[in-house]
């Protein structure tokens, strides 16, 4: 899934401890949002050809002077729909008359081409499980101690055991375990997933999912374009 990062940047005065590699770098891994990233197209796909346009390119611009720490906040872009995701990232520390003057290009790009351009930072997925308690249950209440997601309660007036969120079971079966006479039961439900995504912030997880799907569905319908020619 495309997104935006620092690309190129031109520093013209850094009197910080850092090196300008080091600045370098921690400015290409500040997450970037905007407001609408389809006003935007990857260098590659441009009607420039990647030569650099409104289209493909955006200016940025940072200028500070100590003492102050500088933040992901102080970034200032040409187009104001298009911030830093998170305001508080910390660049680098100016002591008393030190400066810091640049200015760079964010580019749209995709993941595979460097990771400042990766937006998914943790994917995993696992079956839904299915937490089954039988009427043997006697509601001692020794699997609600031992379980580590805290998902199991006794419900007060009944006292009989009852699940809060399955979708937060790690399947360590620990209740299962603990359970003397065998009243419950932790299996998986074989066709039902629970899918867990964390971004860099530049975007919220659904959109990510649903422009992954929609990237795939379009390099489908070109690989079948190509293939129907070759045909």
């Amino acid at each position: 899934m495309p997104s935006l990062a620092i690309d190129e940047i031109s520093i013209y005065d850094n009197t910080s401890v850092l090196f300008d590699e080091q600045l370098s770098l921690r400015l290409g891994l500040v997450p970037i949002k905007a407001d609408d990233l389809s006003l935007f197209s990857v260098p590659e796909e441009c009607e420039c050809g990647g030569a650099g346009c409104p289209a493909c390119q955006l200016g940025m611009t940072l200028t500070a002077e100590g003492p102050c720490t500088v933040h992901s906040g102080d970034l200032r872009f040409a187009d104001p729909g298009v911030k830093a995701a998170f305001e508080k990232i910390p660049i680098v520390i100016l002591g008393d008359g030190e400066k810091l003057m640049l200015e760079g290009t964010v580019t749209l790009n995709r993941g595979t081409v460097q990771v400042r351009w990766q937006v998914g930072t943790q994917c995993g997925y696992k079956n839904l499980p299915d937490i089954q308690i039988s009427d043997q249950c006697e509601g001692c209440g020794k699997c609600v101690d031992v379980c580590p997601r805290k998902i199991l309660v006794i419900e007060e007036s009944e006292g009989k055991l009852e699940v809060t969120d399955p979708t937060n079971c790690s399947f360590c079966k620990l209740c299962v375990n603990e359970c003397e006479i065998g009243a419950i039961k932790v299996v998986p439900v074989e066709d039902v997933f629970v899918m867990k995504i964390d971004t860099d912030g530049s975007m919220p997880a659904k959109d990510l999912v649903a422009g992954a799907a929609g990237e795939i569905k379009r390099r489908a319908s070109s690989l079948s374009e190509q293939l129907s020619e070759l045909a």
